[in-house]
């Protein structure tokens, strides 16, 4: 909401509200409970519910400060206020994404702290955008900065993934619920809201499409979470 023109559309913050609804729904659910609804037979990760669990929280807390800033803060300093909801943003929804993703691949752990820590550089050069005013620092060094990050972990995770589809055959004859290569068509999924979001100059279609595309990530997680093996016990 760039230009928070989506506040004058009564259909647009029924969308609006609606996903962050549904995100709060899902969170609830995967923290509350035990058993899978979708796939009953599927005893699923317990790590991988709590972080898609809190990725889900990260969504609602996005819906909520976009809007509360838009409305009852920083109403008239618009430099300022897409600094800080985009900078809010990055720092929760992309290594949240990060940590949800690694926690499919179960054949060993990885770390998420490389990934969090590349987030700081975007603190300061928000930090730098918003105490000089600059739409430099703010919009475009932040920009290409978190694509380039993407990009890195794009390519390390298709790499993981490799070698998780190798562990995979090389332990187990039924590979079924034990598959990931989905996990792929999530990442370019988000990739699309992603460059939606990122050059949204207040369009309000686009604005439209981050909202549906934002109720298609959160249907395919409780899905893949649902339906994914938990594989710890099983060697």
């Amino acid at each position: 909401m760039y230009d928070y023109q989506g506040l004058q559309d009564v259909f647009f913050i029924m969308l609006y509200g609606m996903a962050g609804f549904f995100a709060m729904l899902a969170c609830v659910y995967l923290l509350l409970r035990r058993g899978n609804a979708f796939a009953e037979d599927v005893r699923s990760s317990c790590v991988l519910r709590r972080w898609t669990a809190v990725f889900m929280a990260a969504i609602v807390a996005s819906h909520v400060w976009w809007y509360v800033l838009g409305t009852c803060f920083l109403t008239d300093d618009r430099l300022v206020r897409n600094i800080t909801t985009i900078m809010l943003d990055h720092v929760t929804l992309v290594p949240l994404t990060m940590a949800v993703l690694l926690a499919m691949l179960q054949d060993r752990r990885r770390p998420l702290w490389p990934w969090l820590l590349a987030q700081a550089p975007e603190v300061l050069a928000a930090a730098l955008g918003i105490a000089g005013r600059s739409e430099f620092w703010g919009y475009q060094v932040v920009h290409y900065w978190q694509l380039g990050v993407i990009a890195v972990f794009v390519v390390y995770y298709i790499i993981a993934l490799r070698q998780y589809g190798r562990w995979l055959l090389d332990n187990y004859a039924d590979l079924e619920h034990k598959e990931v290569w989905q996990s792929m068509v999530f990442i370019i999924v988000l990739l699309a809201v992603y460059m939606v979001y990122t050059s949204n100059a207040g369009e309000l279609v686009r604005e439209y499409l981050s909202q549906i595309i934002t109720l298609v990530i959160i249907a395919f997680l409780l899905w893949r979470v649902e339906t994914l093996q938990e594989l710890d016990n099983e060697l």
